[in-house]
């Protein structure tokens, strides 16, 4: 039962992070309190002071993100430098309470515009933001200010601590908890398996299944930006590793048809595949064995199509677990390194990404557009915010700044503010309830706090409205130990949060709003160039060198966008497009699809390509093109009518068809090749009539 459990709870957090994560916030708070709090006893200053070093430690821990791991040691001593200069320029304008809001809005600007230089400023203005909110919160002096910059220094160096050197991450590391998560969620992934063959009618369980193929992909894709920083193994032991979560990600996915297709066959196979599936329980490596036993039993009966599917599911599941146990075995060529140079990697994805930023100007600009929208939701906040409580009316400003961190569109923001306030009403019930039973109690309250910290951190990324659930809770105790706990308190901070997101909507609605749609649209072209990008070279490759290698990187890519577009339209589909039927579901399902079949392309396409003579890989390079323009007429970026292009598709498609036919041995590479262009001309044939380019009307794109 305890292996079971540990199992989920790895499954479910991919290589540990969210867990290691909320272990270095609430350490390096703790730290930070054990250090700080004796010193400014000692110094006979303010106690809380002492807060603000624990707001960068966790600021410090979860805010700085920078690519290497220089950059992020970097980025983590400076932290303490925005915040101390908050702090002060908050001190000594708090007597003029116009003062005050107006140089709060210019930091508010400040702290989202610079972001457009890169994710050390992200960190660097958020903490700077947070120094003033604190500054306001707490009503230091001036005296106290070099206390609060020494808690502040304490606070970034405990974290330091922490991060770089007691629990570092370590690509070795990140790998081999990554691939311990892998192995577990493949045990979930059978499990789950097991039990939508014993309910076959539970929607709710073939979702499950669904969902852990996908956190599956994710978790792949995860460890393969691990492999590039990995140390002492060349570019063989790192092929050799990619191809190994590959292996174990195709082998989760290709199990998923034959699944289906045997619990759904007419005939009933529940029964028949109930000796398959106990395998699970004993040795995976007999699955071969058990489906070539229950298939000769459903042929006996007669049930010839249902055997050949049992057999297909039997494969899969072997296959699986062959992939699984060959990711934990050593994947080393030798002791050489790779020859590309230390860095340089960062270098190219540094320039790819900034390169977009330099088409845009003025507002176009994602950080300017947000900036002002930011700052135009907080002057909403401020005014009714001030209207409910002119002592703490910063509670409704902070909410308006942070449901804008990390959301594209209005209807993100809008399901961001309310998690945010659904979080803070259970918050501040459950922060009334806690409060009011541990008040005076210093070191109880000190240990509950640092329990709801390692909680809400442990789920950031999760939940949103379960992190401001946990923070809320951990206020009312905050309040408790500063002597200003009360009911009305809490109740004050719940209003001023709803004005806040209120105050976030109106602003992503009506200022230079970004609708979700749109959203979607651009991130929809992102995923068809990335295939378009990904068909040229693969057919360039084939036509140049008579074979097919590196594309990797270019599927991990195109998974990334698949990722992408599907946060992108959650908004939309999670609220109110739950039918299977409405177009977006359609359209992501078909990027979906379109995304496996190409990854299952990248394995065969290299056999397939040896194994033909020139003519026949001069059509196969062909159709590849012919897709690769399908895929941009979709954006519209085609130099033809798409019509056209589908057309041309189809024709060189049969061509490969006929060929494939004409061979003596039985299905080859070659077989699985055409069958999977096929699938992917299917799907940018039917992404062309949703998006308008074919009518409605029953035709193919190839055989």
């Amino acid at each position: 039962m305890w292996s079971e459990w540990w199992n989920r709870f790895v499954a479910s957090d991919p290589a540990l992070r969210r867990f290691r994560t909320a272990v270095r916030v609430v350490s390096s708070v703790a730290l930070t309190l054990l250090v700080m709090l004796p010193t400014l006893a000692w110094l006979g200053l303010a106690l809380p002071s002492a807060l603000i070093g624990a707001i960068v430690a966790i600021q410090s821990s979860v805010a700085v993100n920078d690519p290497t791991e220089r950059g992020r040691l970097i980025t983590t001593l400076l932290m303490p430098i925005p915040a101390t200069i908050s702090l002060g320029i908050a001190t000594v304008s708090r007597h003029v309470p116009f003062l005050t809001v107006l140089i709060f809005l210019v930091v508010i600007f400040a702290a989202t515009y610079v972001r457009r230089f890169g994710v050390r400023y992200f960190a660097l203005g958020f903490v700077g933001f947070f120094g003033y909110f604190f500054a306001m919160f707490l009503r230091p002096t001036l005296s106290q200010i070099p206390a609060m910059g020494l808690a502040a220094v304490c606070g970034a160096l405990a974290a330091c601590l922490l991060r770089f050197v007691v629990l570092r991450d370590d690509p070795q590391g990140v790998l081999e908890r990554g691939r311990r998560t892998m192995r577990a969620q493949v045990h979930a992934l059978l499990h789950t398996v097991r039990d939508l063959a014993e309910h076959p009618d539970s929607t709710k369980r073939r979702r499950e299944l669904q969902n852990r193929s996908t956190r599956l992909n994710e978790t792949a894709l995860m460890l393969e930006g691990t492999v590039e920083q990995l140390n002492g193994i060349d570019e063989v032991g790192r092929n050799r590793l990619r191809q190994r979560l590959l292996n174990v990600e195709l082998a989760a996915e290709n199990l998923l048809t034959p699944l289906t297709r045997a619990i759904d066959h007419p005939s009933g196979a529940v029964p028949a595949l109930t000796p398959l599936l106990h395998v699970l329980r004993t040795d995976p490596t007999e699955f071969r064995k058990a489906a070539k036993r229950v298939a000769e039993e459903l042929e006996r009966q007669g049930s010839a199509e249902l055997a050949m599917t049992v057999r297909r599911l039997g494969s899969a599941m072997a296959e699986l677990a062959e992939a699984t146990s060959e990711l934990g075995s050593d994947y080393t060529a030798d002791e050489s390194t790779s020859e590309q140079p230390e860095g340089a990697e960062t270098e190219r994805d540094t320039d790819e990404q900034d390169e977009p930023s330099d088409s845009e100007t003025g507002l176009r600009r994602p950080e300017v557009r947000t900036a002002v929208q930011v700052t135009t939701a907080a002057a909403l906040a401020i005014v009714g915010g001030q209207l409910v409580s002119p002592n703490r009316w910063y509670w409704a400003v902070i909410t308006a700044f942070v449901v804008f961190i990390s959301v594209n569109s209005r209807g993100e923001l809008l399901v961001r503010a309310w998690q945010r306030t659904a979080g803070t009403l259970l918050g501040v019930l459950a922060g009334i309830l806690v409060a009011s039973q541990v008040t005076g109690y210093l070191a109880t309250e000190l240990v509950l706090i640092l329990l709801c910290l390692f909680l809400a951190f442990y789920f950031i990324g999760y939940s949103y409205a379960a992190l401001t659930f946990f923070i809320t809770t951990a206020l009312g105790l905050l309040y408790g130990i500063l002597g200003s706990f009360s009911v009305a308190v809490l109740e004050t901070r719940l209003v001023e949060t709803a004005v806040g997101a209120a105050a976030g909507v109106l602003a992503a609605v009506l200022v230079l709003p970004t609708s979700t749609r749109s959203v979607v649209r651009s991130r929809s072209e992102d995923f068809l160039l990335r295939l378009r990008d990904l068909l040229r070279r693969a057919a360039g490759d084939v036509e140049a060198e008579g074979t097919v290698s590196g594309l990797r990187e270019d599927v991990r890519e195109l998974d990334d966008r698949f990722h992408r577009l599907r946060d992108s339209a959650r908004p939309l589909t999670g609220l109110r497009m739950r039918s299977q039927g409405s177009r977006l579901e359609r359209e992501l399902t078909m990027a979906s699809g379109c995304a496996y079949y190409v990854r299952n392309l990248t394995v065969v396409l290299g056999n397939s390509v040896e194994m033909i003579d020139a003519d026949t890989r001069s059509r196969l390079v062909e159709l590849l093109r012919c897709m690769a323009e399908a895929a941009a007429a979709l954006t519209g970026r085609g130099t033809r009518n798409f019509d056209e292009i589908v057309e041309d598709m189809r024709e060189r498609a049969e061509e490969l068809h006929d060929i494939a036919e004409t061979l003596p041995s039985g299905p080859t590479s070659l077989h699985r090749t055409v069958y999977l262009l096929d699938r992917v001309g299917r799907i940018l044939h039917d992404l062309g009539r949703e998006f308008g380019f074919v009518e409605r009307r029953e035709t193919e794109p190839a055989r």
